[in-house]
């Protein structure tokens, strides 16, 4: 499995730590035609003796509850926009969870590698701990604390927050560690895993094997990586904003009326029989000019201006 920057939840710069806006976030997607997951199926893993602690088993049913939440949510229909035909991305499901006590990642060394990780996986299906993988199924592997997640020749809280992978194109999975660094964290410790798992899900749904949606630009970038410092709140959880190329912005939900507009004529509306329409004047422009906004018979807002 090649590492690319793609696979990754990157930690966050200094700059971005201070609250020094940088700029604007720019991408497109493209489609490489391959596989997505459609009505993905996640099955949590919470690996290690230390999942059974009191301060971190408390974690795991409110991660679950997370999972049921957001995978029939709004971030999940904003997902819809990057369906190609034969592969409609639609709502999915959490269908099980494991804590995983018998063994330790990379055997109690403090450290797993990527490889460790896929073999454990592998164990897991052939000696049925966890349920057998299909072309939805995405595998979360909750990592204890201290011990650091290695992808290729990089760790987590010194490159990246988390990352998602594959085994051969068929077993999809993400890694998330325990994350308490500065790099990584979004307020406590339930607040930082939801933002990471919510920008490696979208990743995993829209580009399970290196073969989906990302940017032709380098560094790459998936869906998450655009807008990685982005965070809000959906549903009570802390939720990472996702890239829309409809919007051409970092959103929690499908693209609006308000969220976006478009110049020219909107399709199957004149301004005589338009659903709605709202002209106000610009005051701050010299001369003013007059906007008209318009509601399109694709159910959009358009927007056009005179000078």
């Amino acid at each position: 499995m090649a590492t690319t920057p793609r696979k990754i939840v990157p930690i966050r710069t200094p700059e971005e730590l201070a609250g020094i806006a940088g700029p604007a976030p720019l991408g497109h997607l493209t489609y490489h035609n391959g596989t997505l997951l459609t009505a993905v199926e996640v099955i949590t893993i919470f690996w290690g003796a230390a999942w059974g602690q009191p301060a971190q088993s408390v974690l795991i049913p409110q991660i679950n509850q997370f999972f049921d939440f957001i995978l029939s949510s709004s971030l999940i229909d904003l997902l819809a926009e990057y369906s190609v035909p034969g592969q409609g991305i639609g709502h999915g499901r959490r269908i099980g969870t494991n804590t995983i006590t018998s063994s330790e990642p990379g055997g109690g060394s403090g450290q797993v590698t990527d490889a460790q990780i896929q073999q454990a996986l592998q164990g897991w299906i052939a000696n049925g701990t966890i349920p057998p993988t299909t072309s939805n199924t995405l595998y979360f592997v909750y990592l204890p604390p201290g011990v650091i997640s290695i992808l290729g020749n990089v760790q987590s809280c010194r490159i990246f927050c988390g990352y998602h992978s594959d085994i051969n194109g068929s077993v999809f999975y993400g890694v998330e560690p325990f994350i308490t660094c500065a790099g990584c964290t979004f307020g406590q410790v339930l607040d930082s895993l939801t933002k990471v798992s919510s920008h490696e899900l979208c990743e995993a749904i829209t580009d399970p094997a290196g073969t989906g949606w990302y940017d032709n630009n380098p560094p790459g970038n998936e869906i998450g990586d655009i807008c990685n410092s982005s965070v809000q709140q959906l549903g009570g959880y802390t939720i990472q904003l996702e890239w829309s190329n409809q919007a051409n912005a970092c959103l929690l939900k499908p693209a609006t009326a308000w969220q976006w507009a478009n110049q020219g004529t909107p399709p199957g509306v004149g301004l005589g029989n338009a659903v709605g329409v709202l002209t106000m004047m610009d005051t701050n422009t010299s001369p003013q000019r007059p906007f008209a906004f318009v509601e399109g018979a694709d159910g959009n807002l358009w927007v056009n201006w005179w000078p």
